[in-house]
């Protein structure tokens, strides 16, 4: 009973907020969002255990162990000798996590997976996944044919600055969706518009 909850939207919440996408900022956001998602999906499955029981191999499983995804770090660093320098700090009561999957146990085997969302993704509007934007103005093809892709952020932006308008537009094009050629941006919007390329 694997179960793969993912996002969508990561990079259309840092537009909200204001961090570039290679900022701490947004390392800090994605640490505390992603958290929040696995630690309640997490719950959630020991709340389906406690109604419904355990998924048939959870005995000697690590969650079975108490190890949990975010214990696999310790680990790591254990095979390698050191050398995995990451934040571990948290912010939920993983503890009490803890305790529950040890009363209850877990019903999915897995719970959280970064999903691939492109095409949901675009029929609704936000980004993929926690991809960072492939371009600013792009134009993308599958099955149903080719649709153009406009990053609605920076045209609102461009749009306060005065700076969207045709010439914008062509040079958008241009550069293959990208600021950073176009010398009439300001750094700040380059560094919150800075695409995948």
């Amino acid at each position: 009973r694997p179960v793969g909850l993912g996002i969508m939207g990561f990079q259309d919440c840092l537009y909200e907020l204001n961090p570039p996408y290679a900022s701490a900022e947004a390392v800090s956001f994605a640490d505390r969002s992603l958290e929040a998602v696995c630690y309640h999906a997490y719950w959630a499955s020991t709340d389906l255990a406690a109604e419904r029981g355990r998924y048939s191999s959870y005995r000697g499983s690590l969650w079975d162990k108490g190890i949990l995804p975010i214990d696999s770090l310790d680990l790591l660093e254990e095979q390698r000798g050191g050398y995995v320098e990451v934040d571990r700090s948290t912010t939920l009561d993983w503890n009490a996590l803890r305790s529950r999957i040890g009363e209850f146990g877990m019903r999915n085997s897995n719970c959280v997976a970064i999903a691939p969302t492109a095409t949901i993704s675009n029929i609704i509007g936000v980004s993929a996944s926690i991809e960072p934007s492939f371009g600013n103005l792009s134009v993308k093809s599958n099955l149903s044919g080719e649709f153009t892709i406009v990053n609605e952020y920076l045209v609102r932006d461009l749009k306060k600055l005065g700076l969207w308008d045709d010439v914008m537009v062509m040079d958008l094009k241009h550069f293959d969706g990208s600021l950073r050629r176009i010398d009439r941006v300001p750094e700040e919007l380059k560094a919150l518009y800075a695409t995948a390329f």
